[in-house]
């Protein structure tokens, strides 16, 4: 078994696997598996609000606040951050909290690898907190 990660200044960040999102059955299981090893856990979930831009210039109709296409497929823990975003990345206030918490290092996996697990990496990056894009666990239309 691989060596658990302690260190509460290292998380794992789970980007937007939730059930709107197609990802194959086999790349879940295997973050599940990987994510055990964390003391600390960051679950994302794209919430696509009203008036959105992902509505009215991209066509995308999934994810409304309050829809069953929001459940995250690896279910969190109560010790777990989950937090909703509505956008690629995160929101400023939610980089200050994770800021807030100690953190300095991220592993980052999730979908949409060329896009959502981008545009987070490039935030915790611009935000001085490392990131670290786990390349097996991460998917995308683009492969």
């Amino acid at each position: 078994m691989a060596k658990p990660v302690a260190d509460k200044a290292h998380v794992l960040i789970v980007v937007d696997v939730q059930e709107a999102f197609e990802v194959p059955p086999k790349i879940v299981e295997a973050m599940r598996r990987y994510s055990r090893r964390f003391a600390r856990r960051v679950f994302t979930q794209f919430v696509n609000r009203p008036g959105s831009l992902f509505r009215r210039k991209l066509k995308q109709h999934s994810c409304k606040p309050g829809s069953r296409d929001l459940r995250l497929l690896i279910q969190p823990q109560p010790h777990d951050l989950v937090i909703q975003k509505a956008g690629y990345g995160l929101h400023q206030k939610d980089i200050r909290r994770l800021k807030a918490a100690g953190v300095k290092r991220a592993t980052v996996c999730g979908i949409d690898t060329d896009a959502c697990v981008m545009g987070v990496m490039l935030l915790l990056f611009d935000a001085g907190i490392t990131p670290r894009q786990k390349d097996e666990l991460c998917w995308g239309a683009s492969g």
